[in-house]
């Protein structure tokens, strides 16, 4: 099950089993804990476990006072007096000890409500955000699942560096999150490359300059070449950016975790325009070279043409 999917359906599970009272509130705890640990919340790991303890601590206390609440109530004692005169009174019985017990559980019981709304509010941001993702992401998969092949043709190694861009932005290490965009850059420089080598060596860092002259002289429409242009020049600034911010050796020059996520979504955009141009293109070679194939196979087969008497 791939992780969006864990989380949209564990966050989802949490909230059924509090509104339909599925589990024991403690267990319910404990699957919140392993949905922080899929979202990399550690502060929340170690919250809703400790939660999860005292959640089974009340809970047993709670069912305790309910053998203590019965266990002090008042004997049926009948009191009278032989004297009509005399009015007697009973004593208070354990009306004290059943007061304590009552408004102890009432703290506990309200810890227990306060734990359970919270965990259902935290289960129910975090589906709605990846209900979404999820649907998102599932086009991106598709776009990514349309372009790894044709680029695997290209770069044997393209699923081992996808992969990798991937788990540098699953970290929650910043520098990860560097490593992921200048995973990008050196991608899409080794794309410029082959599709476009540099003339001079003064283009060698001109990799999106190279893969724009690529694109558009093979893009008919007028509309389209203006919209991957626009796609290119946003992902140089957003890439330029980010490394501008990395050169430094401050850790205050690290990117934020969406500005990484949005270059490498945009650089899976561009790949995809330019991997779609590219397999067109080699598909429209290798049709014109199938063609020109039977054609030299059809003149190879044709009889020999008789040969003209020669004139008297």
């Amino acid at each position: 099950m791939k992780r969006n999917e864990e989380i949209v359906q564990l966050s989802h599970g949490i909230m059924l089993d509090i509104t339909d009272s599925r589990l024991p509130l403690h267990n319910v705890l404990l699957k919140a804990s392993r949905l922080s640990l899929l979202l990399d919340i550690p502060k929340n790991v170690e919250l809703f476990q400790t939660w999860a303890k005292y959640a089974e601590q009340n809970q047993f206390a709670l069912d305790a006072y309910r053998d203590n609440i019965s266990s002090a109530k008042d004997p049926n004692v009948s009191v009278s007096s032989s004297n009509p005169n005399q009015y007697v009174m009973s004593n208070h019985g354990n009306i004290m000890e059943r007061s304590g017990i009552r408004n102890d559980a009432q703290k506990r019981v309200a810890t227990i409500s306060g734990y359970r709304t919270l965990t259902y509010n935290f289960a129910l941001g975090v589906y709605n955000k990846w209900q979404f993702g999820s649907t998102a992401q599932t086009i991106f998969e598709k776009k990514r699942a349309r372009v790894e092949p044709v680029l695997e043709r290209i770069f044997p190694d393209t699923s081992q560096r996808l992969n990798s861009i991937d788990q540098n932005l699953l970290s929650s290490n910043s520098e990860d999150w560097k490593n992921a965009v200048a995973s990008c850059r050196a991608l899409l420089m080794d794309i410029a490359d082959l599709l476009n080598p540099p003339k001079e060596a003064s283009d060698k860092g001109k990799y999106i300059n190279r893969l724009k002259d690529y694109v558009s002289p093979k893009i008919a429409s007028t509309t389209k070449k203006k919209l991957t242009k626009t796609y290119f020049d946003e992902l140089k600034a957003r890439i330029e950016y980010t490394m501008d911010l990395t050169q430094s050796g401050s850790h205050q020059g690290r990117p934020l975790k969406e500005e990484a996520e949005d270059v490498v979504l945009h650089t899976y955009l561009v790949i995809a325009e330019l991997m779609q141009i590219y397999a067109d293109e080699d598909k429209k070679e290798r049709t014109e070279q199938l063609l020109k194939a039977l054609e030299e196979q059809k003149k190879d087969n044709e009889p020999p043409k008789p040969v003209k008497p020669k004139e008297k």
